[in-house]
């Protein structure tokens, strides 16, 4: 009798580790947040300079070659990855979860600026800051349901978001580097980790874990 119980506890011990194992293979696609960040990083400054430097006619174009390339590389990316995901046993719940909650956060942020500033709520160039406050709360809610290094940046981006917002003049110079840094770390670090785990067997595979 006792040895049946001790080999059911075994079995229960095993699928525990091998379910925390299988949890913790998470692939959310982190190189959005790092394409993204990076582009944001560059543009918003830009934008910036162009509006005090009185160089207007280079915003649209500036801003329609990055939507462009920031679109570009999250659809090819997303295409490759739909054919062929980088991590086997692979945990998709959360994964799904992060989709949902960047899908969401955009989708907000397309409606805002267009809606806000043809309601004469904000002025164009402040629109930027709609922005920081859509990158603050992505990244938050990613944290809550991924890594705290999420949540901290959500946090970071938020403080300077307010900071953008004391000082509207410079509002592209502030989210540039709130915004493109707050994308990028948390970003690069998911990414490390997917790397890792591409190493590393599924719980299961070799009969141990």
């Amino acid at each position: 009798m006792n040895g049946s119980q001790d080999s059911a506890a075994r079995d229960l011990e095993y699928i525990r580790r091998m379910l925390e194992r299988t949890q913790q293979r998470i692939d959310p696609h982190a190189f959005h947040f790092v394409h993204w960040g990076a582009i944001v990083l560059v543009w918003y400054p830009l934008m910036n300079y162009f509006e005090e430097s009185g160089q207007l006619a280079w915003r649209l174009p500036v801003s329609i070659v990055a939507i462009a390339l920031g679109t570009l590389l999250s659809f090819a990316r997303e295409i490759r990855l739909s054919r062929a995901p980088r991590l086997a046993g692979e945990n998709t719940y959360i994964g799904r979860q992060v989709g949902i909650i960047v899908a969401g956060c955009i989708g907000a942020g397309v409606v805002l600026s267009g809606f806000a500033p043809a309601t004469g709520f904000v002025d164009g160039p402040e629109v930027p800051v709609i922005w920081g406050l859509v990158y603050s709360a992505l990244a938050f809610m990613t944290g809550v349901v991924y890594t705290r290094e999420f949540l901290v940046s959500g946090v970071v981006i938020f403080a300077g978001t307010l900071l953008a917002m004391a000082i509207q003049q410079y509002n592209g110079f502030i989210l540039g580097p709130f915004m493109g840094l707050g994308m990028i770390i948390p970003g690069l670090v998911a990414e490390r980790r997917v790397t890792k785990m591409q190493e590393a067997p599924v719980a299961g595979d070799t009969g141990t874990v």
